[in-house]
């Protein structure tokens, strides 16, 4: 039979094991409170990388579209600069091509 002095014995080492138990249980409380932070910062900066890459994607797209408009608006000059200089050289060939162009519309309009 166990003596009240195995009992006592026991107790305290379930008392110790609980105290231990306890301690831990603190740590690894404060360990995730430490690791939810963390993520928190890493998924926050994540997304302020992805605004900034996004916001220089459009940036840079948005320099392209311009720069492609400015290039067609220079081509579309000269273009016009070609053919009003084509024009003052044949002006008879120009009325006759827009007669003709004139015709073909209006031939297409009528079906």
């Amino acid at each position: 039979m166990a003596t009240d002095k195995d009992l006592q014995k026991d107790l305290e080492a379930i008392r110790a094991d609980i105290a231990a138990l306890t301690d831990s249980i603190g740590r690894l409380g404060g360990d995730m409170s430490d690791l939810r932070a963390t993520m928190r910062q890493t998924v926050n900066d994540a997304a302020k990388d992805a605004v900034d890459a996004g916001e220089e994607i459009l940036s840079e797209a948005m320099k392209l579209g311009s720069d492609a408009a400015d290039t067609a608006a220079d081509a579309a000059r000269a273009t016009k600069s070609s053919l009003e200089a084509e024009i003052k050289r044949n002006p008879i060939s120009a009325v006759l091509i827009a007669l003709g162009v004139g015709f073909v519309i209006g031939a297409i309009g009528r079906r």
